[in-house]
This record gives C-alpha cells, sequence and structure tokens, in this order.
C-alpha cells in the first residue's frame, strides 16, 4: 500500500539485523479522483468547477531493500506524480507550451538511494524534509482543501510542500525518540533547494503522560537568510470500541512564504485541530489564525472541515470544505473557499 512517511531507522534496522541476505522490492501507488469547486485565488475570484486530480496528487512507485547483513542495508524509494484528470502532473496553474514550462505526464516527486545502519539511516536525492513529513495531521493534505494550500498553514520547499532535490538526509530513532536533519547541495537554477539550505526536526512520542507528543522543525534558506520554524502539540486519546480522538495545536514562526500573510513578509500562525475516529469514519476540524509582522491588515485565518469514509483497507471515499479570509493590505490575495467531494484508492 502507500505509504507517506519515512520508515523509521529502529524499524529498518531490526529487519536488517539477520546475516542472510538478499532483496525486496515493492510496487505501490495512490490513485484520487474528485469533483470541486474551488476559488482561483492566486489572480482572479473567479469560480472553478472541475473534476480533476490537481498537481498530481496520484502516485506510484517503487521501493524496496537489498540486506547486507550484521545491521547494514541498501534501500531506496522512487515515486511519481500522475494526474487521472487531465492528463498532466503539473499544477493547473501553470501555463505551458512548446518556449515556457515543461507539463509532464510524471514528475519525480520522492527519489533516493539510501543506507540502513545501526547508527541510524541515511538517505540521499529527493525527499521531504522534516518540517513537513512531521506532526502532519490534516487528512485533507494532498487535496485543494487542505490548509496548507488555502493558506491557513505555511507552504513551499521550506515549510508543508514540495520536496527537497540534491540533498542528503539522516534519521535516527532511540524508543520515543527520534531525530533527524537534511542538507541541501544543490545548485542549479531550476532546484528549489539551493545549496547548503538546511533543516532538522525532533519528535517525541508519550512525553509525561501516554499519547502526548512534541514536534519540533527548523528550515532554513541560506540564499535568504531565513527560516521556517514550528513547534507542535499532539494529544491522542484511545476511547471504547477502538474509537480516537486527537487535538494538536501548532506555533508556526514563518520567514519563508510569499502567500499566506497577503504579501510578502513575516509573521507567526497558531493551527489548533480535532480528529475524531469510530469505525471506518474520521472527522476533522481545524482553525488557523495568522499575526503579520506589517500588520492586521495581513493576516489571514481561516478553518476546514473534513470526512473520510473507509470502503476498505485500500479505498475511502473523503469531504471537505475550507474557507480563509485575506487581510484588506496592498497587493491582498482573495478570501478562499473550496468545497469538494473525492474517492482515493491505494494498492
Amino acid at each position: 500500500g502507500f505509504t507517506g512517511g519515512v520508515v523509521s531507522s529502529e524499524k529498518a534496522y531490526a529487519a536488517t539485523k539477520s546475516a542472510k541476505k538478499g532483496s525486496s522490492a515493492t510496487f505501490y501507488g495512490r490513485l484520487w479522483v474528485q469533483y470541486d469547486n474551488s476559488d482561483n485565488s492566486t489572480s482572479n475570484n473567479q469560480k472553478i468547477s472541475a473534476l480533476r486530480d490537481d498537481e498530481g496528487m496520484g502516485r506510484f512507485g517503487v521501493k524496496g531493500k537489498s540486506m547486507i547483513g550484521n545491521g547494514y542495508a541498501v534501500n531506496y524509494k522512487v515515486e511519481y506524480a500522475m494526474d487521472l484528470g487531465d492528463g498532466t502532473s503539473t499544477s493547473d496553474s501553470t501555463t505551458c507550451s512548446a518556449s515556457g514550462k515543461d507539463c509532464r505526464t510524471f514528475s519525480l516527486k520522492q527519489g533516493w538511494l539510501g543506507l540502513l545502519t545501526p547508527y541510524g539511516q541515511f538517505k540521499f536525492g529527493s525527499m521531504e524534509s522534516p518540517y513537513k513529513y512531521m506532526a502532519k495531521h490534516d487528512i485533507l493534505h494532498d487535496t485543494i482543501a487542505q490548509a496548507r494550500d488555502t493558506r491557513m498553514i505555511s507552504q513551499g520547499s521550506m515549510s508543508h510542500s514540495s520536496y527537497w532535490r540534491e540533498s542528503m538526509y539522516y534519521d535516527l530513532k532511540m524508543g520515543d525518540l527520534k531525530i533527524a536533519a537534511i542538507y541541501g547541495f544543490g545548485e542549479g537554477t531550476n532546484n528549489s533547494t539551493t545549496n547548503k539550505d538546511k533543516g532538522f526536526g525532533i519528535e517525541y512520542k508519550n512525553l509525561v503522560m501516554p499519547g502526548f507528543d512534541v514536534v519540533y522543525a527548523y528550515n532554513k534558506d541560506e540564499s535568504k537568510n531565513d527560516e521556517n520554524k514550528k513547534t507542535t502539540f499532539t494529544y491522542t486519546i484511545k476511547m471504547a470500541d477502538k474509537n480516537k480522538v486527537k487535538v494538536w495545536y501548532m506555533h508556526e514562526d514563518v520567514g519563508l512564504d510569499t502567500k499566506m500573510f497577503t504579501s510578502t513578509g513575516d509573521g507567526e500562525v497558531d493551527w489548533y485541530g480535532i480528529n475524531y475516529k469510530t469505525g471506518p469514519m474520521t472527522l476533522q476540524y481545524s482553525y488557523s489564525e495568522t499575526d503579520a509582522d506589517r500588520g492586521s491588515d495581513y493576516d489571514r485565518d481561516g478553518y476546514n472541515i473534513g470526512l473520510q469514509y473507509k470502503l476498505s483497507k485500500t479505498s475511502r471515499v473523503y469531504l471537505g470544505y475550507s474557507s480563509s479570509e485575506a487581510g484588506k493590505g496592498d497587493g491582498a490575495l482573495y478570501d478562499i473557499k473550496s468545497t469538494m467531494i473525492g474517492l482515493r484508492h491505494d494498492f
């Protein structure tokens, strides 16, 4: 099945303790199709209705490892995006032409080759930063109604979207503690992750009490000499009949986002959320408020509501609605509202 997260070095090491050598490979993927009605908020206030999978949310890939023995293995993942709606994995907002931007049928998302050791996991290539994948609680993530794309939390390669190219990654998990770091080497003009960019994340689960998790993550763009920082507190309550409630609070200090505060500039974000899981159904509500350094006219506040219903282990339907209001500062972007219904299948 599809797994968007990172395999912990602790689990990976446990699988390599045997001296037996061998290799494995798994083909996997994720298919989406959805109907949505949303604001085209980046340029005008028109409503757009479509049956689409914007930006290639669908995925297919291969992952595996080759055992070396004595706690060592080589592992890898190569994952591409595709779009069942229009056949082009490039964003709908991109204008494609022979002399302009390249619109591709398939686009590389993750692609890395790594080494599992008794001292942690190393990866080299294209991958998510710890800032992106740690404490990623939004069940609408990768849809148009998610908090990230409706600008309620930060977006961009230095925060909750995109992948770091030409990078080196390391993580180590010891019990409930996980540390991870990433470093960018790419200097090419087409590489959004520039040379010497760096990030790290620390996650501690069951801190003080069972179910209470804390995450701190940091990314710095060396070329801009600025950074994003986030701290997330999550509390998961397991109830009778396997029902579960998850509540969270995230605070971001954002220096690298050109859209959130309705204009360029820095600011802070407070994001509150709750998920309730009962049987095959998960419900979500989250709310975000921002505080722009330039003043309240540049703030953006909003909320999203979501539902997922599992039809089987690998298939689900989902509903989502998001709304965020832009400030009234100069050059303000429009308010954003999006409604959708979709079907997802993993294999």
